[in-house]
């Protein structure tokens, strides 16, 4: 991996951490919609539906976190991009 390779790893943690937090924040606005009565079923799937994609963006945030984690541990001319 050269230099430019690991700036474009950077960006995409970047945009990954930023598109988790856009996740997460609409799943707290929903969150925040409950009441002492039960949601909807309409709420419960939409909340439920919502709660995967956050958990798919987290998931996407941790690999590339992860990845530039070894560049940190290893230097990262010895990481590999394959």
């Amino acid at each position: 991996m050269n230099h430019m390779e690991f700036m474009d790893s950077l960006a995409d943690c970047i945009a990954a951490s930023e598109a988790y937090f856009r996740e997460a924040d609409k799943t707290s606005v929903m969150l925040r919609k409950c009441s002492q009565r039960p949601l909807t079923f309409e709420e419960r799937f939409a909340l439920l539906s919502q709660e995967i994609l956050e958990r798919d963006a987290f998931r996407i945030y941790l690999d590339a976190k992860r990845f530039l984690h070894r560049a940190a541990l290893l230097g990262y001319e010895g990481l590999s991009t394959d």
